[in-house]
């Protein structure tokens, strides 16, 4: 399992909503524009990306930084949302 942020800068309203719909599945959203995703393998990710391509248009942005547990560790925040755990745990 590999976890990144993904951010991204998308200037079409409907094509947000579809890209922050389907990183949904993934993670977290940590920020309007910013996720904490979970990844299970370099093949997921492709897939993942070739998919977001499909509403990204020539000006737009989409970026996956690779989070390693050790830079997780040593990562701070101010506010009250947690740095996310992954796997995520279930509530029921």
């Amino acid at each position: 399992m590999q976890t990144y942020l993904a951010c991204f800068d998308i200037s079409d309203d409907k094509q947000r909503r579809k890209i922050s719909r389907r990183l949904e599945h993934f993670g977290l959203r940590v920020q309007y524009s910013v996720f904490e995703v979970s990844i299970k393998n370099d093949i997921e990710l492709e897939q993942l990306k070739e998919e977001l391509q499909q509403w990204v248009d020539t000006f737009d942005d989409i970026r996956f930084y690779h989070l390693c547990s050790s830079c997780r560790d040593k990562s701070h925040r101010i506010g009250e949302k947690p740095i996310a755990e992954f796997p995520l745990a279930v509530v029921i």
